[in-house]
């Protein structure tokens, strides 16, 4: 009975993954104004596999862009974080210790520590009326992600991490 749930429980988690919608057409229009005003800011942007997700490097970092919802739209904008794993992991009590403190005192970016296998996320979680909306805070949001990025190993290593 135990095998037939856990059978169950994955075939259910995979069909969450591969029932995931395409964009609609405002959201598939919203995403072509990012990629093109990613391009005029000089970036090179692409889209992932699965035409979800806006790939484009910045200082030398993979940032991430997803849109969800739409009127208004809901955009994440994610960067690379912490690992915790491998032999430069960052310990994980420490890690939660660190994204607790700073998702409560910091504002757009939020910081998900994973399990043991993932990492710490950091990304901006807004919404968005128009593509101007989007324009206006651009470098705002970029410069909260790395802020945060450095916030978080301060909260770290004042917290215990090596």
């Amino acid at each position: 009975m135990k095998k037939l749930a856990s059978t169950l429980a994955i075939f259910c988690i995979f069909a969450g993954v591969f029932a995931q919608k395409n964009l609609t057409p405002a959201q598939q229009s919203f995403q072509t104004s990012i990629v093109n005003f990613l391009r005029e800011e000089g970036y090179s942007p692409s889209i992932n596999d699965n035409n979800r997700v806006i790939v484009f490097k910045s200082e030398g970092k993979n940032h991430y862009i997803s849109i969800y919802k739409e009127s208004p739209f809901f955009v994440t904008i994610e960067v690379s974080g912490f690992t915790l794993q491998g032999e430069d992991a960052f310990e994980r009590t420490a890690s939660l210790l660190a994204c607790n403190d700073l998702n409560k005192n910091i504002e757009v970016v939020k910081l998900y520590c994973g399990s043991n296998e993932e990492g710490v996320n950091v990304q901006v979680e807004q919404y968005f009326r128009s593509i101007q909306d989007f324009k206006y805070v651009f470098a705002k949001n970029l410069s909260a992600l790395t802020s945060a990025k450095k916030q978080f190993y301060e909260k770290y290593t004042a917290n215990g991490g090596q």
